[in-house]
């Protein structure tokens, strides 16, 4: 029926980063480099200690999504995520829903 008729508008605002705490403080730790971020399974010059699995973050907002899932490797405290990817789906009306992924982990301390 949703293809029919169309899926309902999401509220989708646009100013949530401004708003929820945990993306604001994703957002400016991924910004000043303590967060880092890879689309390869390895960091060069660094190893692995140890890795905490996939997260996944979604959204109508790639914002949200981007920054959720910072937050999430925030959150099981990693200091990197490897693998990184991300997909958009286009739904008939012209809404898109924005999905980021990767592995987070722990890197080992440089010497």
């Amino acid at each position: 029926m949703a293809l029919i008729f169309g899926s309902p508008k999401k509220a989708a605002d646009k100013d949530d980063i401004k708003n929820d705490r945990r993306l604001h403080l994703a957002k400016e730790m991924y910004l000043a480099g303590k967060l880092k971020i890879m689309s390869t399974e390895t960091i060069p010059g660094r190893e692995i200690q140890s890795a905490f699995g996939l997260i996944v973050c979604r959204s109508y907002v790639f914002d949200n999504a981007f920054y959720g899932l910072m937050a999430q490797a925030v959150d099981v405290n990693a200091d990197a995520i490897i693998g990184y990817r991300e997909s958009v789906a286009f739904h008939p009306e012209g809404d898109k829903y924005y999905s980021c992924y990767g592995t987070a982990v722990r890197m080992k301390k440089v010497k």
